[in-house]
């Protein structure tokens, strides 16, 4: 799916939110063409196939470590591709993010999975992430790789918050509550 394929609508929004290209870049390594990992699970709209910086958490899971490759980039909006399905997605920036479009990506793609990193984590933080769900009893590490970052608007510092927000849609939200010690006590609807 390319942008144009997005429809009139998608494409007007995205145009109206900033034209000029983003150059994606790791160090000196582009981001667009070679292979890239899923730095914590991704919930998209797969009916729409598409993801937002707001980190809606919609039905659909692509799991951390997924190989994909970035298509397209133009605005504020980057197409990828998940190298195993060959199944496109948008990931539309939202000014939510409260940080440049790519740093954003950076923080949700990159030249390498935290597959060491997870192996490390406890079984709760293992089974929550494998479900792409928060559970009681994560850490604060194992929730971001389980269901992301909060979008940084409502929850602008995360390690030192003790409760997170998340969007399950456009209308609804989420609370995770921590301990003092940086694990989950509570999931409220």
């Amino acid at each position: 799916m390319t942008l144009k394929q997005l429809g009139l609508g998608a494409l007007s929004l995205i145009l109206l939110a900033g034209c000029a290209s983003v150059e994606l870049k790791e160090g000196e390594r582009d981001m667009v063409g070679p292979t890239l990992y899923t730095k914590t699970n991704l919930h998209p709209d797969e009916a729409a196939r598409r993801l937002y910086a707001v980190n809606y958490q919609q039905a659909g899971l692509i799991p951390v470590c997924t190989a994909v490759t970035v298509k397209d980039v133009d605005g504020d909006a980057m197409v990828f591709a998940v190298n195993e399905t060959n199944r496109e997605y948008t990931y539309i920036y939202h000014k939510a993010a409260a940080e440049p479009f790519p740093d954003h990506i950076k923080r949700f793609f990159g030249f390498s999975c935290p597959e060491d990193e997870i192996g490390s984590l406890s079984a709760i933080d293992q089974k929550g992430i494998r479900s792409g769900k928060a559970l009681k009893g994560m850490s604060k590490r194992g929730v971001i790789i389980a269901i992301g970052l909060p979008p940084r608007h409502v929850t602008p510092d995360p390690q030192r918050m003790d409760q997170w927000t998340y969007w399950s849609n456009r209308f609804n939200r989420f609370l995770v509550t921590f301990d003092e010690t940086g694990h989950v006590t509570g999931i409220q609807e």
